[in-house]
């Protein structure tokens, strides 16, 4: 019998890539995992939130118009990624880990539903990675390692 496919959560600092190559860093393996969940070689997660995280992203701090912000957000929405609603259960994990870690609730709240679904959060936030260090579940995107593709 196969194995389930490999499953991640993605956050903004990932997502964003796959919109934004201009100032960022590791866009081809953000698109290597982007291409794998395409190819059903695994799964990709995140919560509601990012839709609106990647719209103010790419109208605030990267000042992309209108229409590519539409464009990026019609892609997503067709790309059917598994995107969660907001859960209480989550919410109060997230919360725990935003105490712990001494981090955002928005950050805490991606790493929650990866550890709610036994899924990797993959990141680009170094500075959250550092705050969440405890938790090894949370992996820089640099450090991820994509399933062979299926033949």
């Amino acid at each position: 019998m196969a194995s389930p496919p490999a499953a991640y959560v993605v956050d903004t600092s990932v997502a964003i890539k796959w919109y934004v190559e201009k100032d960022e860093a590791d866009v081809a393996k953000a698109q290597a995992l982007l291409d794998c969940f395409g190819h059903g070689e695994c799964v990709i997660r995140a919560p509601q939130l990012l839709l609106f995280e990647i719209a103010n992203a790419l109208t605030t701090a990267h000042k992309v118009n209108l229409s590519a912000v539409m464009a990026a957000l019609t892609h997503l929405n067709r790309l059917s990624l598994d995107l969660r609603p907001l859960e209480w259960a989550t919410l109060s994990k997230a919360v725990e880990i935003a105490a712990l870690c001494s981090a955002t609730i928005y950050d805490s709240y991606f790493l929650a539903i990866a550890l709610e679904t036994r899924s990797v959060l993959v990141t680009a936030d170094e500075v959250f990675l550092k705050k969440a260090r405890r938790y090894r579940e949370a992996i820089h995107l640099r450090q991820l390692q994509l399933p062979a593709p299926n033949p």
